[in-house]
């Protein structure tokens, strides 16, 4: 007999989730209290597909000062979450590639990921470059003129001491991968219930209880409200109990609030990124105008990814409570653009926006048993673009379903942060 498992939240986490399980026979029920999929932290967040390479980042990032000491305590820990962290990133990108290939989906995506470098930071990165390879990363130090044959879109002005060429790495339309999965889902007889609100969740030892309720749309249309084609939209009724197997909990802030009795040490702030989408300028005179791919900038916290005929840049990444609210400065966005692509993009049919997800006091997600019995947590997979989603999902799937691992990511759960 299979087993009916739920999963809260139909973001990207939610929706890769859901198809890994029905793959393996799972009677799947997806709830979401919002009108669409990825209509929230997987909404216009960052395109990039890359592995996760531990101390890259360089940009501090603002956080209040009792979430930097706690991630300041626990950075000092040794243990084994980064190595995981780094071979679960690369997995996401051959599950990502897989699930492309074999379902024909198409998100627009590109192939390529460079990493800038400073003169200091050229420093570092050869001095780590041992450590990463170690760490099973394919990585390729490049000198400037290299890096700007592989990107010939990139200014000349702009000083460039190299780059990291990050194998596997890319960039992608997160939304429409998840809206496009979210169809072969359905195919696998997977059910997904909008403006679904889920109140609690209580164990009685031979199952769970979800009560749920349905939850209307807000009057005035924003883009959380926003219907895909085929979304089903239940009757207006009142609280409703369903028994469940198993759960898991992709629903990013909202998560801790149906966990009961809070995890020790488990308490999630809310990252804010900003990001700004415009069409590339195509012009036969300059055919390498824009990115080919993606392209990071770690001093500066800038990230621009060619997704398509468009180009979108994120960054200006800030740290609050889990109810707390962040200006996103744009403009930084665009300055960023300019100084390494200039003239790449049409300005005046700009998209902005403000992803908000959710995130650990040491900055990795939180994955695998909560703790609870049949309570399983797959949250903030996000971080340096989705990378991490595909993978994420299929092992967590494989847990569920009592199946051998691909990768053990133990060190990834809530237990250590107690």
């Amino acid at each position: 007999m299979s087993r009916r498992v739920a999963v809260v939240g139909a973001g990207l986490a939610g929706v890769t989730t859901a198809y890994e399980l029905a793959r393996r026979g799972c009677q799947v029920q997806v709830f979401e209290r919002g009108g669409s999929i990825a209509g929230q932290a997987s909404f216009a967040s960052s395109a990039l597909l890359s592995p996760f390479v531990p101390q890259l980042a360089d940009a501090k990032t603002p956080a209040p000062l009792a979430w930097r000491w706690r991630h300041w305590r626990l950075s000092r820990r040794p243990g084994d979450a980064p190595a995981a962290l780094a071979a679960l990133s690369q997995l996401g990108l051959v599950r990502t590639a897989a699930l492309r290939q074999e379902l024909g989906l198409d998100d627009e995506s590109t192939t390529g990921l460079l990493v800038a470098l400073t003169d200091t930071k050229r420093i570092a990165a050869e001095a780590r470059l041992d450590g990463w390879k170690a760490l099973g990363l394919q990585i390729e130090l490049l000198d400037a003129k290299q890096a700007r044959q592989r990107e010939p879109g990139l200014s000349t002005d702009a000083p460039l001491a190299g780059a990291l060429a990050l194998a596997g790495g890319g960039a992608g339309n997160a939304r429409r991968f998840a809206q496009q999965l979210r169809h072969q889902s359905q195919r696998l007889g997977v059910d997904f219930r909008f403006h679904t609100t889920v109140r609690a969740i209580t164990a009685d030892g031979a199952g769970l209880t979800i009560r749920h309720e349905y939850t209307p749309p807000p009057e005035v249309p924003t883009r959380f409200a926003e219907q895909d084609a085929g979304d089903t939209q239940p009757q207006a009724t009142g609280p409703q109990d369903e028994r469940f197997d198993a759960v898991v909990l992709c629903n990013g802030l909202e998560a801790p609030g149906l966990l009961g009795q809070r995890l020790p040490g488990l308490k999630l702030a809310a990252q804010h990124e900003a990001s700004v989408t415009a069409p590339l300028r195509l012009l036969e005179a300059h055919p390498d105008l824009g990115p080919k791919a993606g392209w990071i900038d770690p001093s500066r916290g800038l990230a621009v990814a060619r997704i398509g005929q468009r180009v979108r840049m994120t960054g200006g990444t800030t740290i609050t409570g889990a109810n707390g609210k962040s200006a996103p400065d744009f403009e930084a966005l665009h300055r960023g653009l300019q100084h390494w692509f200039p003239g790449s993009v049409l300005h005046q049919q700009v998209q902005q926006g403000q992803s908000r997800r959710a995130v650990s006091a040491d900055g990795l997600p939180l994955l695998g048993a909560s703790g609870r019995a049949g309570l399983w947590l797959n949250l903030s997979p996000g971080g340096q673009g989705w990378g991490l989603a595909c993978g994420a999902a299929q092992v967590l799937a494989q847990q569920i379903a009592g199946e051998a691992q691909t990768l053990d990511i133990t060190a990834l759960g809530p237990q250590r942060l107690a």
